[in-house]
């Protein structure tokens, strides 16, 4: 195993996902990367900003938080970071494929009922549509 992905959604849960794929990395001296995406499905405005520009503040927020947690976690190791706009598993998908990642972990926040149903579940969505190995991480 040389290169392992970590799905990271900006959330307070990926830290968590990021010290237990790094732990794992450190194991079989493998590459880390880091992705994360903007899903732009749900960026609605109220007139005082367009679409574009909180997208681009969401990214901007996003590459800080990749950086906090690679200087915090990581320390001189090289980490790959991927920060994209455009539907999650689609780009979690996209980048596993064009990085060659070998292992991909994420979290899953377990939304049952009509959460679930309204939300969907990136985690199930990257699952159904994989060639690579993945570990699933359940985050309650």
């Amino acid at each position: 195993m040389k290169r392992i992905l970590l799905a990271i959604d900006g959330g307070e849960t990926s830290e968590s996902i990021a010290r237990f794929g790094f732990q794992i990395g450190q194991q079989m001296n493998a590459e880390i990367g880091m992705v994360s995406v903007v899903d732009t499905n749900f960026l609605i405005t109220d007139g005082g900003l367009t679409a574009n520009e909180i997208a681009g503040l969401t990214k901007d927020e996003l590459v800080a938080q990749q950086k906090k947690l690679s200087d915090t976690l990581f320390g001189q190791q090289k980490v790959w970071a991927f920060v994209q706009t455009g539907v999650p598993y689609e780009i979690i998908l996209k980048v596993a494929k064009e990085w060659n990642a070998d292992l991909l972990v994420m979290g899953t926040h377990g939304r049952r009922g009509v959460a679930h149903l309204l939300l969907g579940s990136v985690a199930e969505k990257v699952l159904r549509h994989t060639t690579i190995p993945i570990l699933v991480l359940p985050m309650k």
